[in-house]
């Protein structure tokens, strides 16, 4: 199918494309934007479009060339499909394999893709078109905008190779257990360990949008998992508040950047009736997955309040999980200092003194009691078996008690791996090209005797 493919500097529809004039909105938007008449002429070439593509307004408006801002070669883009009114019936055709009708706003589909002439090494492009329609509800144009993912479907590749690699490595684990039964135990420790780095990993890919976020849910679930400690929860109900601290933001990954960077005191009425779905989401997220059914309801239950005035479900009291309760708290103090709940940052001693005022109300007395002697220091005796060493003290065996991170706050390694030669000389490679000294917790054997002071 073809466009007519000559360019049309003639007047076109685009009188009767809107009655109000768009202009001011397509310059003012910093996202590629633009529109169609019904003759599949362009009214509209925003600033952005010029940036993305380097072809300008000038030269577009009025032609039908608009397929030059994706492809080398004419073919019909979203917004012909929907100006032809064919794009049920050719949507396969072009777009076969890719995902389709926006469930959010009716009539209009999204779709993404990968040009590899874009830029030096290509771009990922998710874009999506909507249909614009006179009173009477007649289709007079179309509307196209694009955003480049090209930073987060990198993310998304890097994460699926680790998923892979962690596959492979249990498929070759699997068949050595069928072998010879030895080592079970082992073998389960493990996976574990594997399963939990994986979560950190995408706990990092989820924050990798907002850069004052970064250690953000490492550090909530490092604190509920101490407070859980501390209030004596059994070890599989502590591992499932670390993993929920891990991930209780995961119900935000739709949100917008903007979204993201506005404090929860700031948002409009529209603003937050949409984020306080941010647990349910979480929630939806994690379902399919049976062995996180409770991790998913303590990310559910996240935003409730002791005395009934949290969302989604107005739990209150003993009714909220035990989890919950504890992930409210860790998160709310986190919260309160990096601006996600009000607008200025909180110190410390501020943070802790709004939890303080919140006992009995928004937080349960017990939960309050617990957090409050971790923050006063009151440390886990396990602790005293750990030892921070310089990286020119580390031994193959010894066991990395504690998240090892790198620059940029991102995990290297999580913690209870086992050091071996190769894994200590690429963190002493990394300190030397990040020009830094750096120091590891380490757990190390019994027979061993290391002190932290290097001579």
């Amino acid at each position: 199918m073809t466009l007519n493919n000559q360019p049309q500097k003639t007047p076109s529809a685009s009188t009767s494309l809107l009655a109000a004039d768009l202009s001011e909105f397509f310059e003012g938007s910093p996202v590629p934007t633009f529109a169609i008449d019904s003759d599949h002429v362009i009214t509209h070439w925003n600033r952005a479009c010029e940036m993305i593509s380097g072809l300008t307004a000038v030269e577009m408006v009025g032609t039908r060339n608009h397929w030059r801002l994706l492809y080398s070669y004419e073919r019909p883009l979203l917004v012909d499909l929907i100006v032809s009114g064919t794009i049920e019936k050719n949507i396969d055709v072009l777009y076969r394999n890719k995902p389709r009708r926006s469930d959010v706003v009716k009539g209009t589909y999204l779709i993404e893709d990968y040009f590899p002439n874009l830029g030096e090494n290509g771009r990922w492009l998710s874009f999506s078109a909507s249909a614009l329609c006179n009173p009477e509800g007649k289709i007079v144009g179309a509307i196209e905008v694009l955003q480049d993912i090209t930073q987060q479907k990198n993310a998304e590749l890097a994460l699926q190779a680790a998923h892979d690699d962690l596959e492979k490595q249990v498929e070759a684990r699997t068949a050595e257990l069928k072998q010879a039964n030895t080592g079970l135990t082992d073998a389960n420790v493990r996976l574990k360990t594997s399963f939990l780095t994986t979560i950190k990993i995408f706990s990092n890919l989820i924050e990798m949008r907002a850069g004052r976020l970064a250690g953000h849910s490492r550090r909530v679930a490092e604190l509920a998992r101490r407070v859980a400690v501390r209030m004596n929860l059994s070890f599989n109900d502590t591992q499932d508040v670390f993993v929920a601290g891990l991930l209780h933001n995961i119900g935000k990954i739709g949100f917008s950047d903007e979204m993201l960077a506005t404090s929860v005191s700031q948002m409009s009425v529209e603003t937050l009736t949409i984020y306080q779905k941010f647990p349910v989401h979480g929630e939806q997220l994690l379902m399919p997955l049976e062995d996180m059914t409770s991790i998913a309801r303590l990310i559910r239950s996240q935003q409730e309040r002791f005395d009934g005035g949290g969302f989604p479900d107005h739990l209150s009291g003993d009714n909220i999980p035990t989890g919950a309760r504890i992930l409210a708290i860790a998160s709310d103090y986190e919260n309160l200092q990096n601006g996600t709940l009000v607008q200025r940052n909180l110190r410390a001693d501020e943070a802790f003194n709004l939890i303080m005022r919140g006992e009995s109300k928004r937080y349960d007395k017990a939960v309050v009691t617990a957090f409050r002697e971790v923050i006063n220091g009151i440390t886990n005796p396990d602790d005293e078996s750990h030892v921070e060493l310089f990286t020119s003290q580390l031994k193959p065996g010894m066991v990395i008690a504690r998240d090892l991170i790198g620059q940029d706050n991102f995990l290297l390694l999580s913690a209870d791996h086992v050091l071996n030669e190769r894994l200590i000389d690429k963190i002493i490679t990394f300190e030397r090209s990040w020009g830094v000294r750096m120091k590891i917790w380490v757990t190390i054997p019994a027979r061993e005797n290391v002190t932290s002071d290097e001579h």
